[in-house]
């Protein structure tokens, strides 16, 4: 009967569909961009379940969730999807700018239910859900950092990219592409008028 228990066990669900949603975009769109998400993603879940092993700290009620409740992974998630989402979309000045706030103010708003989640049903103290974004927001950071700073000033990337793995699975870096949208939007009406 708690109709904001349902809405935030549902939000609680938004780490699996985002892996999901990564995975899709990775495989359909075949974008460095999203390789570099997913990568970053997966290594924060690793620094989660790390992090837990090492604290050990009992959840609030032993008998919602499994293994250990410090730092929340669902926030550590959330607020690295949520940073990292914030950093890219600064970067892509050729995007509309209200396209690129509201993809932020989207982001931050799923991670903010989320963490609230974790709270509310009773899965994590505040303080466990407050470490886990923290760390979360730490870890979004440094990625990015390291993703823009270094992989691809070093040429790592466009190495990568020029190898033959790569190249056989279509991989590509669209980021020089001022608004990657309307660029294939002008490519698909072009290529229908010439059809026709």
């Amino acid at each position: 009967g708690d109709r904001l228990g349902m809405l935030l066990a549902l939000a609680s669900l938004a780490p699996v569909f985002l892996v999901v949603a990564e995975t899709t975009i990775v495989f359909s769109r075949r974008e460095v961009a999203g390789v570099l998400l997913l990568a970053g993603q997966l290594l924060n879940e690793a620094l989660s379940l790390a992090l837990k092993e090492a604290v050990r700290e009992e959840r609030p009620h032993r008998h919602l969730g499994d293994g250990y409740g410090m730092p929340s992974s669902h926030a550590q998630f959330m607020g690295f999807f949520a940073l990292y989402v914030a950093l890219y979309f600064e970067r892509q000045t050729g995007a509309h700018r209200v396209h690129r706030r509201i993809a932020q103010a989207g982001a931050a708003v799923l991670g903010a239910a989320v963490a609230v989640s974790r709270v509310y049903l009773g899965y994590h103290t505040l303080r466990q859900t407050l470490a886990g974004g923290a760390v979360g927001l730490a870890a979004a950071a440094a990625w990015y950092a390291f993703a823009e700073c270094v992989l691809r000033p070093s040429g790592f990337v466009d190495a990568a990219l020029a190898a033959r793995p790569c190249r056989w699975l279509l991989l590509r870096d669209s980021r020089n592409v001022p608004d990657v949208a309307l660029a294939e939007y002008t490519l698909s009406m072009a290529a229908k008028q010439k059809v026709a």
